[in-house]
């Protein structure tokens, strides 16, 4: 049965690559300035912002949606990357090459890691890193599993010549600098500079969030952030992402998708000063 499955999934990557490479030969997006990508991973984190757009225009790659449009008279593409990691990388790898942006933003919603940090807060993240890129120390059966004797790798861990001891990655300094000085925005809760963690899961034990976020600095969760930020490495382009708290199992605050609104104000917000400075 493994065998029969493998060349199937094969056929089924190499049409997806085909059409996905149609689809960014016909895309004829035009701009004379390099477009600012701000992403969300579902529709609940992207609603808004589209709605903001001046002239907006739908395109489609694959199974991936990007509405260009304008604010402030400047180019910007909302990119509805789907959830979880495959989705975000390809995504991002996507508007990368069909835009040529000068920055990807990513946000949207977020699980907590931080006790510090409640439903509503907003985390700069400054570094992200991957919760599930983690090796094993080997065990015997029966021995039991001990969710804290892992060894976590760097971006690059599996890439010789790239290897890195650094398990993060970072937010661009110049992005940071002009959200972390925004003043005047609409934004009523807190805003926080941390570490954002990254995966296809959901955690909700406390015992293992907290173990990322006192061995690894988590003050987050989510499925998307690392994921973009290490595409965005590859190809050089500045990358910030941000994230509101939607739920926190260490405070016991329930999921509120709400949140994606206050989020993407928040997001509109930025884009005004960000522009500003693109403008000079």
């Amino acid at each position: 049965m493994r065998k029969k499955f493998l060349p199937v999934l094969i056929i089924l990557c190499l049409a997806l690559a085909c059409s996905a490479h149609a689809g960014l030969k016909d895309l004829n997006y035009q701009s004379s300035l390099p477009p600012i990508v701000v992403q969300g991973a579902m529709k609940s984190e992207t609603d808004f912002l589209i709605s903001s757009l001046e002239e907006p225009v739908e395109y489609k790659i694959g199974s991936w949606t990007y509405t260009a449009g304008k604010i402030d008279g400047y180019p910007v593409i909302i990119s509805l990357t789907r959830m979880g990691v495959g989705n975000a990388a390809v995504a991002t790898a996507f508007a990368i090459e069909a835009f040529n942006p000068v920055a990807v933003i990513n946000q949207g919603t977020a699980g907590g890691h931080d006790p510090e940090i409640h439903r509503g807060d907003i985390v700069l993240a400054q570094r992200t890193y991957d919760i599930g890129a983690w090796v094993s120390e080997p065990r015997a059966k029966g021995k039991g599993v001990d969710f804290k004797d892992v060894k976590f790798n760097g971006p690059f861990f599996y890439d010789r010549n790239l290897s890195s001891g650094d398990i993060y990655l970072y937010s661009d300094k110049n992005l940071l600098k002009i959200i972390e000085g925004m003043n005047n925005h609409s934004f009523k809760g807190r805003i926080f500079k941390g570490t954002m963690a990254s995966s296809n899961t959901w955690e909700s034990r406390v015992d293992r969030i907290l173990f990322f976020h006192e061995k690894f600095g988590s003050s987050a969760e989510d499925m998307e952030s690392h994921s973009v930020a290490d595409i965005c490495e590859d190809y050089g382009v500045p990358f910030l992402g941000f994230r509101i708290l939607s739920n926190s199992a260490v405070t016991q605050e329930a999921y509120n998708p709400a949140t994606g609104l206050d989020c993407q104000k928040f997001v509109l917000d930025f884009l005004h000063e960000y522009i500003k400075t693109l403008s000079k």
